[in-house]
């Protein structure tokens, strides 16, 4: 049995929100000073959120293997605006482990 605690959908959110952060986040400081801006983490809704993941995933400077999990975490996050419930949830968490492998592909960006 597993001791570690699941994030909730909210907080599923913020760590999203988070990585796009447009002062604090890695993607925005990954995409360079040409990409586009970040988002306000405190008040930017789920479809926003999708919007600018998209936007990023877009961006010529991104490197291919993370703008293929941004591209992915973004029609996850899309998809969880338009249902509710545990349906919302699993969209969220897609989104999520997404961005996990995205933030992972720009470690093996950089030691490639």
């Amino acid at each position: 049995m597993s001791t570690e605690k699941r994030l909730s959908a909210p907080e599923l959110v913020d760590e999203i929100r988070g990585s796009l952060a447009a002062t604090t986040g890695w993607i925005p400081i990954l995409s360079g000073p040409d990409g586009p801006t970040g988002i306000p983490p405190e008040t930017a809704s789920l479809s926003e959120v999708a919007q600018s993941l998209r936007k990023f995933a877009n961006t010529p400077t991104m490197p291919a293997a993370v703008a293929q999990q941004l591209r992915r975490a973004s029609e996850s996050a899309a998809a969880g605006v338009a249902t509710d419930g545990t349906t919302a949830y699993g969209h969220l968490g897609a989104a999520y482990a997404y961005m996990v492998q995205a933030r992972r592909a720009t470690s093996d960006d950089t030691t490639s």
